[in-house]
């Protein structure tokens, strides 16, 4: 942590200047990096810890260095220690929502569960505070990347899903996407494979009535494949 970085979190969040500071930094014996940041509004208080801790997401998470942060929303990579619990938070949610073989395409069974595994690089899970509302992925490499994106049930027709998909869209084609080497990948496009009766809606939203101008939230190469989408799950002959 730097004087820089630090009053660039306070202005950027507009955190009192009275804030008071507190430290849960660890045991260790010798000095520590302060490489998480959260904020208790309700107590002006701003605690800094060793790395990000999920116990403090309660509060307002102002900083760790994998953070990607979209107003409200928190996103993290879902390899992370905040994405610990996504994997069941996620198969409970389609499974409840009766979503599964909508989503997938294949037919739902209890075993088929256990092969899904969002952990992973380019996975992400989408935040409120310390609550899952979802995730994000992309499969592919250089050439191409694939989005796919989920938003639980009852956090949806609330603009989260929107607004993660811009701000990774413009993430990808301006920085790149980390994997697990930190090496950034820049694709060259992102493709997206749609059911048939989602084409219209997707159209609708790239082309603005009247206008030729893109809207920036689906503002990339998209190739509408007409079919049934299907995610990636091994099969269980897969299975090591």
């Amino acid at each position: 942590m730097t004087m820089e970085l630090l009053c660039q979190i306070i202005e950027e969040n507009n955190i009192p200047r009275d804030v008071h500071f507190m430290s849960d930094s660890g045991w260790e014996c010798d000095p520590t990096e302060m490489d998480g940041v959260y904020y208790d509004r309700e107590n002006n208080t701003m605690y800094f810890t060793q790395e990000g801790d999920q116990n403090y997401e309660r509060f307002e998470t102002l900083y760790t260095p994998d953070l990607i942060k979209i107003g409200d929303i928190n996103v993290f990579p879902a390899a992370s220690i905040h994405g610990i619990g996504l994997d069941d938070r996620f198969k409970t949610e389609i499974k409840t929502a009766g979503e599964f073989e909508s989503y997938y395409g294949i037919r739902e069974t209890d075993e088929i569960y256990d092969h899904i595994k969002l952990r992973k690089p380019l996975f992400y899970c989408i935040k409120i505070k310390e609550s899952f509302i979802g995730y994000i992925g992309f499969n592919g490499d250089e050439n191409a990347l694939e989005p796919e994106i989920y938003i639980f049930k009852q956090y949806r027709n609330k603009g989260y899903g929107s607004r993660v998909l811009k701000k990774f869209v413009d993430m990808a084609f301006k920085d790149g996407l980390l994997k697990e080497n930190k090496k950034a990948i820049i694709p060259k496009k992102l493709v997206s494979t749609v059911r048939v009766e989602n084409a219209k809606l997707i159209w609708d939203r790239g082309n603005k009535s009247n206008s030729t101008e893109k809207d920036p939230c689906i503002g990339f190469d998209i190739e509408l494949q007409l079919r049934k989408r299907k995610r990636e799950i091994p099969r269980r002959s897969e299975k090591k």
